[in-house]
């Protein structure tokens, strides 16, 4: 069955927990992220996990390289915990727009077509600070088009 293509992203309030702890905590001269994993069901990709940087990421200014052996102890418990998958990426650009850049483009476009991976689209949540506050949007790359999604935030704090 072929998946719908993706028109809202939602993070989830324990994903969302992680990359405003992650976005209130990191040096923000530098950028930041880590890789997100959840389901994709008709045209909605949520996203239940998000990861963080891990101790051997690469981050520089203008350039994130997550830490591939974090990543991947963080996607086989997500796998073990109920079943979600690698759908994409979160990063930061701390001088820019949240916009994919050139390079993250072509970045999206390499995991599309690696057929390892498998992927039908690759979702991109890019975080860039705005009036003192950070401002999300989230992108899909589907083929070789990349376009803005809607991006959804369970609240993170609230009744528990």
């Amino acid at each position: 069955m072929t998946q719908q293509p993706v028109a809202v992203v939602h993070l989830t309030a324990p994903a969302a927990r992680v990359i405003t702890t992650e976005l209130r905590t990191a040096d923000h001269t530098t950028e930041t992220g880590g890789i997100l994993l959840g389901h994709h069901t008709r045209d909605t990709v949520t996203v239940h996990h998000a990861g963080t940087p891990g101790p051997a990421a690469v981050r520089t200014p203008t350039y994130f390289l997550r830490d591939l052996v974090h990543a991947q102890a963080l996607a086989d418990a997500a796998f073990a915990a109920d079943s979600s998958v690698w759908v994409g990426e979160w990063h930061t650009h701390p001088t820019g727009r949240p916009v994919p850049s050139a390079r993250d483009t072509a970045t999206y476009r390499d995991l599309l077509d690696d057929p390892e991976l498998g992927f039908h689209s690759v979702i991109a949540v890019v975080f860039a600070p705005r009036q003192g506050r950070w401002t999300g949007a989230a992108w899909t790359c589907h083929g070789r088009r990349v376009a803005p999604v809607e991006l959804t935030i369970s609240p993170v704090d609230g009744p528990r």
